[in-house]
Protein backbone atom coordinates (compact mmCIF):
# COMPACT_ATOMS: atom_id res chain seq x y z
CA UNK A 1 0.00 0.00 0.00
CA UNK A 2 1.38 3.40 -1.00
CA UNK A 3 0.25 6.44 0.84
CA UNK A 4 0.70 10.26 -1.31
CA UNK A 5 1.06 12.00 2.14
CA UNK A 6 -2.05 15.15 2.47
CA UNK A 7 -4.01 15.82 -0.55
CA UNK A 8 -7.29 18.49 -1.12
CA UNK A 9 -7.58 20.58 2.07
CA UNK A 10 -3.97 19.56 3.39
CA UNK A 11 -1.97 20.70 0.89
CA UNK A 12 1.50 20.29 3.05
CA UNK A 13 4.51 22.49 2.06
CA UNK A 14 5.34 24.12 -0.81
CA UNK A 15 8.41 24.61 -3.25
CA UNK A 16 9.84 27.66 -4.65
CA UNK A 17 8.28 27.29 -7.97
CA UNK A 18 4.65 26.74 -6.32
CA UNK A 19 4.67 22.92 -6.30
CA UNK A 20 2.42 21.38 -3.71
CA UNK A 21 3.75 18.33 -1.56
CA UNK A 22 0.45 16.88 -2.19
CA UNK A 23 1.28 17.20 -5.62
CA UNK A 24 5.01 15.61 -5.95
CA UNK A 25 3.98 13.23 -3.39
CA UNK A 26 1.13 11.61 -5.45
CA UNK A 27 3.18 11.79 -8.50
CA UNK A 28 6.32 9.91 -7.10
CA UNK A 29 3.17 7.23 -5.89
CA UNK A 30 1.88 6.79 -9.12
CA UNK A 31 5.31 6.33 -10.71
CA UNK A 32 6.24 3.47 -8.10
CA UNK A 33 3.29 1.77 -8.34
CA UNK A 34 3.40 1.86 -12.14
CA UNK A 35 7.26 -0.39 -11.68
CA UNK A 36 5.91 -2.47 -8.99
CA UNK A 37 2.24 -3.32 -11.33
CA UNK A 38 5.14 -4.46 -14.29
CA UNK A 39 7.08 -6.23 -11.71
CA UNK A 40 4.06 -8.31 -11.12
CA UNK A 41 3.13 -7.17 -7.53
CA UNK A 42 0.04 -5.90 -6.58
CA UNK A 43 0.11 -1.96 -4.99
CA UNK A 44 -3.02 0.40 -4.02
CA UNK A 45 -3.08 3.77 -3.25
CA UNK A 46 -4.81 5.23 -1.12
CA UNK A 47 -5.91 8.63 -3.11
CA UNK A 48 -5.23 8.84 -7.06
CA UNK A 49 -6.29 12.33 -7.04
CA UNK A 50 -6.00 15.45 -5.20
CA UNK A 51 -8.80 14.69 -2.50
CA UNK A 52 -8.46 14.66 1.66
CA UNK A 53 -8.09 11.65 2.91
CA UNK A 54 -7.72 11.79 6.82
CA UNK A 55 -4.69 9.79 8.76
CA UNK A 56 -7.19 7.17 10.54
CA UNK A 57 -8.68 6.38 6.93
CA UNK A 58 -5.57 5.54 5.35
CA UNK A 59 -4.41 3.84 8.30
CA UNK A 60 -7.78 1.62 7.99
CA UNK A 61 -7.31 1.32 3.95
CA UNK A 62 -3.55 -0.12 4.72
CA UNK A 63 -4.88 -2.51 7.80
CA UNK A 64 -8.15 -3.65 5.36
CA UNK A 65 -6.28 -4.71 2.62
CA UNK A 66 -4.01 -6.87 4.58
CA UNK A 67 -1.08 -5.57 2.85
CA UNK A 68 2.35 -6.49 3.24
CA UNK A 69 3.66 -3.06 3.77
CA UNK A 70 2.42 0.64 4.23
CA UNK A 71 4.71 3.05 2.86
CA UNK A 72 3.99 6.65 3.86
CA UNK A 73 5.29 9.01 0.68
CA UNK A 74 6.38 12.57 1.77
CA UNK A 75 8.71 15.83 1.09
CA UNK A 76 10.09 17.84 4.12
CA UNK A 77 9.92 21.45 5.48
CA UNK A 78 11.28 22.19 8.70
CA UNK A 79 14.41 24.26 8.63
CA UNK A 80 17.50 22.49 8.79
CA UNK A 81 21.44 22.93 8.10
CA UNK A 82 22.88 23.42 4.61
CA UNK A 83 24.58 19.72 3.78
CA UNK A 84 27.20 18.18 1.36
CA UNK A 85 24.31 14.98 1.50
CA UNK A 86 20.39 14.64 1.15
CA UNK A 87 18.57 14.55 4.35
CA UNK A 88 16.52 11.85 3.72
CA UNK A 89 14.75 10.52 6.48
CA UNK A 90 12.40 7.16 7.16
CA UNK A 91 10.05 6.87 10.49
CA UNK A 92 9.66 3.38 11.63
CA UNK A 93 7.45 1.77 13.91
CA UNK A 94 8.65 0.83 17.38
CA UNK A 95 9.54 -2.16 18.37
CA UNK A 96 8.86 -3.56 14.70
CA UNK A 97 12.00 -5.31 13.45
CA UNK A 98 10.04 -5.63 10.25
CA UNK A 99 9.45 -1.93 10.00
CA UNK A 100 13.46 -1.29 10.57
CA UNK A 101 14.09 -3.19 7.87
CA UNK A 102 11.99 -1.45 5.50
CA UNK A 103 12.44 1.80 6.83
CA UNK A 104 16.54 1.09 6.37
CA UNK A 105 15.81 -0.34 3.11
CA UNK A 106 14.17 2.86 1.26
CA UNK A 107 16.47 5.31 3.78
CA UNK A 108 19.18 3.51 1.66
CA UNK A 109 18.21 3.56 -1.62
CA UNK A 110 16.72 6.24 -1.83
CA UNK A 111 19.65 8.23 -0.65
CA UNK A 112 21.90 5.97 -2.74
CA UNK A 113 20.62 7.98 -5.84
CA UNK A 114 20.07 11.38 -4.49
CA UNK A 115 23.17 11.88 -3.61
CA UNK A 116 25.09 11.19 -6.85
CA UNK A 117 23.26 13.88 -7.83
CA UNK A 118 25.15 17.41 -8.74
CA UNK A 119 24.47 21.03 -8.42
CA UNK A 120 21.72 20.74 -5.47
CA UNK A 121 22.45 22.56 -2.16
CA UNK A 122 20.74 19.50 0.25
CA UNK A 123 19.66 20.27 3.32
CA UNK A 124 19.44 17.96 6.55
CA UNK A 125 19.08 17.43 10.19
CA UNK A 126 21.99 15.76 11.69
CA UNK A 127 20.17 13.09 12.98
CA UNK A 128 18.44 12.28 9.62
CA UNK A 129 18.61 8.35 7.88
CA UNK A 130 16.53 5.32 9.31
CA UNK A 131 15.33 6.36 12.62
CA UNK A 132 12.23 6.58 15.22
CA UNK A 133 10.47 9.57 16.32
CA UNK A 134 8.79 9.46 19.69
CA UNK A 135 7.27 11.73 22.12
CA UNK A 136 7.93 12.63 25.55
CA UNK A 137 6.23 9.63 26.89
CA UNK A 138 8.26 7.25 24.75
CA UNK A 139 5.90 6.57 22.01
CA UNK A 140 5.91 6.71 18.20
CA UNK A 141 5.10 10.57 17.39
CA UNK A 142 3.19 10.55 14.22
CA UNK A 143 -0.20 8.58 14.14
CA UNK A 144 0.85 6.73 10.53
CA UNK A 145 3.56 5.13 12.01
CA UNK A 146 2.16 4.52 15.18
CA UNK A 147 -1.20 3.06 14.66
CA UNK A 148 -1.04 0.56 11.45
CA UNK A 149 -0.99 -3.02 12.16
CA UNK A 150 0.54 -3.35 8.98
CA UNK A 151 4.28 -3.21 8.51
CA UNK A 152 4.80 0.58 7.96
CA UNK A 153 7.30 3.28 7.31
CA UNK A 154 7.25 7.14 6.65
CA UNK A 155 9.75 8.78 4.30
CA UNK A 156 10.89 12.04 4.25
CA UNK A 157 12.82 11.74 0.75
CA UNK A 158 14.11 15.42 1.10
CA UNK A 159 13.31 19.37 1.33
CA UNK A 160 11.01 20.33 -1.01
CA UNK A 161 10.53 23.61 0.65
CA UNK A 162 14.34 24.10 0.14
CA UNK A 163 15.10 27.11 -2.52
CA UNK A 164 17.43 24.12 -4.87
CA UNK A 165 15.85 21.32 -3.76
CA UNK A 166 12.24 22.18 -4.44
CA UNK A 167 13.33 23.43 -8.07
CA UNK A 168 15.18 20.22 -8.71
CA UNK A 169 11.50 18.72 -7.92
CA UNK A 170 9.93 20.81 -10.22
CA UNK A 171 11.95 18.88 -13.29
CA UNK A 172 11.26 16.60 -15.30
CA UNK A 173 13.96 13.96 -14.19
CA UNK A 174 13.64 14.39 -10.60
CA UNK A 175 10.08 11.79 -10.13
CA UNK A 176 11.83 8.89 -11.92
CA UNK A 177 14.56 9.40 -10.31
CA UNK A 178 13.33 8.66 -7.34
CA UNK A 179 10.32 6.08 -7.97
CA UNK A 180 13.28 3.37 -9.09
CA UNK A 181 15.25 3.26 -5.65
CA UNK A 182 11.58 3.16 -4.00
CA UNK A 183 10.29 0.68 -5.85
CA UNK A 184 13.46 -1.49 -5.66
CA UNK A 185 13.56 -1.02 -1.57
CA UNK A 186 9.93 -2.15 -1.14
CA UNK A 187 10.80 -5.00 -3.78
CA UNK A 188 14.06 -6.32 -2.01
CA UNK A 189 11.82 -6.22 1.32
CA UNK A 190 8.94 -8.16 0.09
CA UNK A 191 11.31 -10.69 -1.32
CA UNK A 192 14.81 -10.93 0.82
CA UNK A 193 15.50 -10.74 4.68
CA UNK A 194 18.50 -8.06 3.19
CA UNK A 195 18.32 -5.15 5.77
CA UNK A 196 19.38 -1.91 4.48
CA UNK A 197 20.64 1.25 6.08
CA UNK A 198 20.71 0.08 10.38
CA UNK A 199 17.97 1.81 12.71
CA UNK A 200 19.92 5.27 14.71
CA UNK A 201 19.95 3.73 18.23
CA UNK A 202 18.87 7.16 19.29
CA UNK A 203 15.04 8.01 18.59
CA UNK A 204 13.93 11.75 17.61
CA UNK A 205 11.77 13.42 20.59
CA UNK A 206 9.03 15.78 18.98
CA UNK A 207 6.01 16.57 20.87
CA UNK A 208 3.55 17.78 17.61
CA UNK A 209 1.93 20.83 18.90
CA UNK A 210 -0.18 21.26 15.77
CA UNK A 211 1.73 23.15 13.89
CA UNK A 212 2.82 21.84 10.60
CA UNK A 213 0.22 19.07 9.89
CA UNK A 214 2.46 16.31 8.50
CA UNK A 215 1.48 13.17 10.72
CA UNK A 216 1.16 13.57 14.04
CA UNK A 217 -2.55 13.47 15.95
CA UNK A 218 -3.76 16.96 15.38
CA UNK A 219 -6.70 18.62 14.64
CA UNK A 220 -7.09 18.23 10.76
CA UNK A 221 -8.43 14.88 11.26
Amino acid sequence: MLDPGHGGKDPGTRGPTGLTESEINLEVAVAVSQILKQEGFSTFLTRSGDHYISLNERIALGDAANAAAFISIHHNAPKAAASKTPGTEVFAQSGDSESARLAGLLHQEVFDVLKTIDGVQWTSRWDAGALRVVNSEGKDAYSLVRKPETTNALIEIAYLASPSEGTFMAGDEYVPLVASPLAKAIRTFLTTNQDGTPLLERARIHNPSGGRTICPDIALE
